[in-house]
């Protein structure tokens, strides 16, 4: 099973543990898809993704992304590897594979850098079609990129490398066009109804200038029913610290209002195992003077974010197999 996904869903991909700024408020047809190659290999000076260098760096970044078609929906497919090298040889780094209109993998490795031998030899945990897998996996490097060693010895699907800044302005986009599918910011219907936001005493008309961020989301382990994620930026309830983010029912009543809150917002990734866990309500991850763990007791989070105990940022951002974003500011 993990060796089927690894060649034909993961492809070969990363994420990185990259962040924004978060100190800062602010039916099956085939497809027709057209690959994106290396500068050197094409004239074309439209290329989506800058080749980058690996000259005097411990830090490796590898994005490839190519456009597809299917019917009349166009995207694009994107894989994303970044690794560090520390102590001599020892290599740790993230993963994702995102094909067009699937979920695709994502996951962390740690492992050998054989810089004399070209060779990435690692271990990877990754979360694919809702379940964890673990596998070795073998890379060979070259002076313009990254490529799988698939189970002949072959280097199969190779990845160009680029700047670790370029891999950065990419991963954003890649976010930010996710987020901006699920976000909602312009329906006002559940925020007009909440009796939090009218106690502040706002017109219609703040109410209709108000920004905010909406997001529906499973958050007790129990798909039947919804929540909902309400993160108000308003002056009224942000202050330099961070803004107001409240948990909502699908019956329109508030079960949270913490404080102190400043995105990104992550979640644990759900996998198949946790249908058996209905009624566990997930912590959430967010920003308020460093990463905070705000653990629910049955939908009720503590009230000020910052009084929260701290968590590894490197535990949060470095693992996408564990951990998921799920709201952030948008662009």
């Amino acid at each position: 099973m993990s060796a089927r996904i690894s060649l034909t869903l993961l492809g070969l991909a990363a994420l990185t543990g990259c962040k924004g700024d978060p100190k800062t408020t602010e039916s099956a047809q085939t497809p027709n898809v057209k690959m994106e190659v290396p500068a050197e290999e094409t004239a074309n000076p439209q290329a989506e993704v800058s080749k980058g260098e690996m000259v005097d760096s411990r830090e490796f970044c590898f994005v490839s992304k190519s456009a597809i078609t299917i019917a009349d929906s166009e995207g694009f497919n994107y894989n994303f590897l970044r690794f560090t090298v520390t102590d001599g040889d020892s290599a740790e780094g993230t993963f994702v594979s995102s094909p067009y209109g699937t979920d695709g993998s994502r996951g962390s490795f740690k492992g050998i850098y054989r810089e004399d031998k070209n060779r990435l030899q690692t271990t990877i945990t990754y979360l694919a079609e809702g379940e964890r897998y673990e596998e070795q996996r073998d890379y060979t490097i070259g002076p313009d990129g990254i490529a799988l060693i698939d189970e002949s010895g072959k280097p199969v699907m190779k990845m160009p490398v680029v700047s670790c800044e370029q891999y950065d302005k990419e991963m954003k986009m890649y976010r930010q066009n996710i987020l901006i599918k699920r976000v909602n910011t312009s329906d006002r219907t559940r925020l007009k109804q909440v009796k939090e936001v009218l106690e502040f005493g706002y017109t219609e008309e703040q109410l209709d200038n108000m920004r905010f961020m909406e997001l529906q989301i499973d958050l007790d382990n129990n798909y039947q029913t919804e929540e909902y994620l309400l993160y108000i930026m308003d002056p009224m309830v942000c202050g330099s610290g961070g803004c107001n983010l409240l948990i909502i029912d699908d019956n329109g009543k508030t079960l949270s209002n913490t404080t102190v809150v400043k995105l990104p917002l992550y979640i644990p990734v759900s996998t198949v195992a946790d249908m058996q866990n209905k009624g566990d309500w997930k912590p959430l991850f967010v920003w308020s003077q460093g990463y905070r763990k705000l653990t629910s007791d049955d939908g009720g989070y503590p009230y000020n974010a910052s009084m929260a105990p701290e968590f590894s940022e490197n535990e949060l951002t470095g693992h996408p197999e564990k951990y998921q974003l799920v709201l952030d500011y948008l662009d």
